[in-house]
């Protein structure tokens, strides 16, 4: 098993340096700036992915879609993963994946980081409250309360976390 791991990373190190360039998901190539969606995420980080299940993120799209406006751009943007940006949300037929406010809505694209770990450029370490504000405005959301809504923003099971 442990000689099969190390033939992985060896052929996926020769690529890039042949390449500099390794594709992942959807034939994206690492060179570009791209989104690697929550179960990519949760191949590192299963505890903040689990508890963001829990959220009402998680299933924001599917709150569109009781009320029937799913196919409104203004409203779906603040629903989806990336929508109206490079390898973002599409639609549930091209880009199922991308569905709900996931972990790259407030952290930025992240197939670059998903293929390096250590490459952190282009994300969002700690976003802050300008990040919510631009889907929870206060004429959508009157009564958001950044301070207390951040604590839970991981799930119940991360509750008290780091924002």
């Amino acid at each position: 098993m442990r000689s099969c791991v190390i033939f992985l990373l060896l052929i996926f190190a020769v690529g890039f340096a042949l390449f500099g360039t390794v594709s992942i998901g959807n034939s994206q190539s690492v060179d570009e700036v791209g989104y690697a969606g929550v179960k990519t995420c949760a191949g590192c980080h299963g505890d903040r992915a689990k508890g963001w299940q829990t959220t009402r993120h998680a299933k924001a799209l599917e709150t569109l879609k009781k009320k029937s406006q799913d196919n409104l751009p203004g409203c779906v943007k603040c629903h989806v993963t990336g929508f109206e940006k490079d390898g973002g949300y599409v639609d549930q037929e091209l880009t199922p994946a991308l569905a709900g406010v996931q972990c790259e809505a407030c952290h930025g694209p992240a197939a670059n980081h998903a293929a390096n770990p250590m490459n952190k450029k282009n994300l969002i370490v700690r976003p802050g409250e300008m990040i919510c504000r631009e889907c929870h405005t206060k004429g959508q959301d009157p009564k958001f309360d950044y301070a207390n809504k951040k604590r839970f923003v991981h799930g119940e099971n991360q509750k008290g976390g780091k924002p």
